[in-house]
Parts: C-alpha cells; sequence; structure tokens
C-alpha cells in the first residue's frame, strides 16, 4: 500500500484510464485510514469504508464485501458462500466495482487538492462524461448503473452516450437526444418525450435502433 497521489489520480481522467492496483490501494488506504487513532481521520475512514461496502454490494449478485486480509493486503468478498479475491470476480462485476470506486477515489482526491471537507465529497457538484457505459455490462446491470452513480453522487450531472435501450430505459427523469446522421454533418434531436416512458421492448425495436422484431 502506498499513499494516495492526488494528482496522478486525476490523470488521464477525460482519457477514462483505470488500474487493478489503484482500485486495490484504495480500498486498503481507507481501510486503513479507519483504525486512525486521529479522531478526524477515523470517522472519515468509517463514513467511506461504509460507502465503499455499499457501493461493492451492489455490484455484486448474491455476494457482500467482507474485509481487508492485512497479511497481504487484498479485499476479499464472498459470493455464493466461498471468500474470494478481486481477481476471481466476473469481469461484469469487476469493471462496475473498478469504476465505481475509482470514481470515489477521484472525488476523493478533489476534496483533498481543494482543501474541501472530505467528510463532504459525496456532495461534490460536477460533470460527468461516460462513453458507452453499457460496455462490458450484462444487461441487469445496464438497467442499474445509473441509479448506483445518482444514489452515490446526486449532485453530479451526467452526460453519456449509449447504444443500450436498457439504459435508455432506466434514465428517469433524464433528458434524451439521439444524433441524426446529415449530409456533412449530424443533428442532434431531443427525444425525451418520445422515449421518457417508453418500455425497453419498445425501445429495442424503435427506428432509433433500426431493429425489426422476430
Amino acid at each position: 500500500m502506498t499513499n494516495i497521489q492526488h494528482e496522478k489520480a486525476l490523470m488521464g481522467v477525460m482519457l477514462g484510464k483505470k488500474s487493478n492496483l489503484d482500485l486495490i490501494n484504495f480500498i486498503c488506504h481507507i481501510d486503513y485510514l479507519r483504525t486512525s487513532e486521529m479522531p478526524v481521520e477515523k470517522e472519515l475512514g468509517n463514513m467511506m469504508y461504509e460507502k465503499m461496502k455499499d457501493v461493492i454490494n451492489q455490484c455484486l449478485d448474491n455476494g457482500l464485501f467482507k474485509y481487508v486480509r492485512r497479511t497481504d493486503l487484498t479485499p476479499i468478498i464472498e459470493q455464493n458462500g466461498i471468500e474470494l479475491s478481486f481477481d476471481k470476480l466476473s469481469s461484469g462485476n469487476l469493471f462496475l466495482i473498478e469504476h465505481l470506486l475509482l470514481l470515489m477515489c477521484k472525488m476523493y482526491s478533489i476534496s483533498i487538492l481543494n482543501k474541501l471537507p472530505p467528510m463532504q465529497i459525496f456532495n461534490i457538484p460536477g460533470l460527468l462524461l461516460i462513453d458507452e457505459i453499457e460496455t462490458h455490462l450484462h444487461p441487469k446491470w445496464q438497467k442499474k448503473i445509473l441509479g448506483i452513480i445518482r444514489s452515490l453522487f446526486p449532485h453530479l450531472q451526467m452526460i453519456l452516450t449509449t447504444h443500450s435501450p436498457f439504459v435508455v430505459a432506466s434514465m428517469d427523469g433524464a433528458r434524451i437526444y439521439t444524433c441524426v446522421p446529415q449530409t456533412g454533418y449530424s443533428e442532434l434531436r431531443d427525444e425525451t418525450e418520445r422515449y421518457g416512458h417508453m418500455p425497453v421492448e419498445e425501445i429495442l425495436v424503435s427506428d432509433i435502433f433500426g431493429v425489426q422484431p422476430f
């Protein structure tokens, strides 16, 4: 485990860079903070640890976060009654955990660099850009991921692209736009009224995807 380099944690943020090593280091950092002898650090560590557990548990099927094994600094989860390290998770589960916890890490670094109260990191306003949010995700998680992000950071405005009808159908209260190719340019159309409350089955066979039912 090493100290979090807050400037480095924000480098390449627009490129979507992530590292499994950074993820493990952040989890261990939180686990370490909650055992601090300093009351402020201990309170922060406990708050972030509980939030981290909640996020991980939401990203698992029949599983939950157990502890950090300190002999080798390995986070352990329990899934279907079996204790596992993160490298044994499915790619979809790990993808969700990586992105959500590393987003949490970036917000933590923002609070430190801007001398904001760390206890308020989940209330920091900002703009979150996500390209093709459905990548690597089972339809079940495509329907859930926006809700998890919103519950974690309610003051973030999200702008995202997607080809998934499951994501479109999950965006309650959001604005939905389509990009329609024209000669020499693309036209942006507000389709919120049309797709905002449409069931996923109808979205899938609408002209937005150009798919005909079997």
